[in-house]
């Protein structure tokens, strides 16, 4: 009865624990992106007040969001062309620099490119795979193509990323190429796919091999 009871407890305490980093790891995008929102909304009303004042006599709650929309949309159109491309390269150079901040700044980056509507930056492609510790049928993208050779023999491989609980959790594997089947969803259907728990599945999904 102890040993049961003993295994029980640990079981418990294991689901405790992977619920506990789950709903972590789900906060804490959520969180920063609240918090930066919030911090440049607080930011622009308040360096909007003077003008409001002078303007309209009173100040205006809110104008900060109109204010926050307009400089993140022109932030957007100035990255778009040539200049804004290269001024954004030089600051991206520049803060990837600086000792502490490069480690939050770049790994901030990778994770927006990652997991941004068009991602494909970072995912080639969704395909299908078999999972390595259940053997389910589970959508994953691919991140890289390699080579690897054992006992003089190179084979092609790739690297797959099977998210778990939430999107930004998962799990990186590598699996012979010949293993893998594409599937017919871009990858931003894919993203929608995972966040939505497979609810935007087609009746008809379609796969092919990756390798012919």
């Amino acid at each position: 009865m102890g040993g049961t009871g003993g295994r029980a407890i640990a079981v418990k305490s294991g689901r405790i624990r992977r619920y506990f980093l789950t709903g972590l790891f789900v906060l804490i995008p959520i969180g920063v992106s609240v918090f930066v929102v919030t911090s440049l909304f607080n930011l622009l009303d308040a360096w909007a007040n003077p003008f409001t004042q002078r303007l309209f006599g009173r100040h205006i709650p809110g104008l900060g969001i109109l204010i926050t929309a307009v400089v993140i949309f022109l932030t957007g159109v100035f990255s778009s062309n040539i200049a804004g491309r290269w001024t954004l390269g030089l600051v991206d150079h520049l803060l990837l620099e600086i000792p502490v901040v490069k480690t939050i700044y770049g790994t901030m980056q990778q994770v927006m490119q990652a997991f941004s509507p068009g991602g494909q930056q970072a995912f080639r492609s969704v395909v299908l795979v078999a999972h390595p510790c259940t053997g389910a049928w589970s959508l994953g993208f691919v991140t890289n193509e390699l080579e690897i050779e054992v006992d003089g023999t190179s084979r092609k491989h790739l690297s797959v990323y099977l998210p778990t609980n939430h999107l930004y959790l998962g799990d990186s594997f590598l699996f012979q190429a010949e293993v893998v089947r594409r599937t017919d969803l871009s990858v931003e259907q894919g993203i929608q796919c995972i966040i939505a728990a497979g609810a935007t599945l087609s009746a008809d999904l379609r796969t092919e091999p990756y390798v012919r």
